[in-house]
């Protein structure tokens, strides 16, 4: 794999960028989707209106959205969050 790699005569600055690309550095994710939606029920929609905006532009560095791009917090590995369960 990595002889391939070496192998193939693209960089590593190539490499990523043709994954950034193809792979959009925001992905809307449950435990994302939940916050905004537990945030709505208490009438503050400024979170569903955030989720939104990044979402549009999904593949675009968006400087102080970092947030929704990583991975998800301990709370949301549970069935129906993160993971669903074969009865979802």
């Amino acid at each position: 794999c990595f002889v391939k790699l070496v192998a193939s005569g693209v960089s590593d600055e190539e490499r990523k960028a043709a994954m950034n690309r193809v792979n959009p550095k925001y992905v809307l994710r449950n435990y994302l989707c939940q916050t905004a939606i537990d945030a709505a029920d208490l009438g503050d929609y400024e979170e569903v209106r955030r989720l939104l905006k990044v979402m549009e532009h999904p593949y675009d560095e968006q400087p102080g959205m970092e947030k929704y791009a990583r991975l998800p917090p301990a709370w949301a590995y549970r069935p129906g969050v993160c993971m669903l369960s074969c009865s979802s």
